[in-house]
């Protein structure tokens, strides 16, 4: 089987950075990103959690989850808390929970983002959105299960 020539990266970041655009567009009115927002909505939804727990679900390295942590901690919205060490895997790791005041951000948000979403979702079609989600989940396992 002849595999294609295309940048698999340079493809996948177009469609990011669109499919970004139109959360962002949507979250404009909350004065955060969509990647902001996904912080607060994983922490919120199954906080408080450890940092490198958070960091491994999100598909990020530790300095650029402190990186993108900072501003939602300066801003109120996420605050450390000592966690139990089987849930830090990690001495020198930290907990993380919303504050009310992030609690309050991620909901009112969270109708920008399901603008965001049903706009994507009308756009590519059920169809055609099943099937990026399903290529994606896929690729994503057999990437994870890589020896390299």
């Amino acid at each position: 089987m002849e595999m294609t020539s295309q940048c698999t990266c340079s493809k996948l970041r177009q469609l990011t950075r669109k499919i970004t655009g139109i959360y962002d567009r949507h979250l404009l009115a909350d004065q955060i990103t969509v990647s902001q927002y996904s912080l607060l909505a994983r922490i919120g939804k199954y906080g408080p959690l450890g940092v490198i727990p958070l960091a491994t679900y999100m598909g990020m390295d530790r300095s650029t989850m402190s990186r993108s942590l900072k501003p939602l901690i300066a801003a109120g919205w996420i605050e450390t808390v000592d966690l139990p060490l089987e849930m830090l895997l990690d001495k020198r790791s930290f907990g993380l929970q919303l504050t009310e005041q992030g609690r309050r951000k991620w909901q009112s948000a969270l109708p920008h983002w399901r603008a965001a979403q049903d706009e994507i979702d009308a756009t590519l079609g059920e169809q055609a959105h099943t099937n990026l989600v399903a290529a994606v989940d896929q690729a994503n396992r057999q990437l994870e299960e890589s020896p390299t």
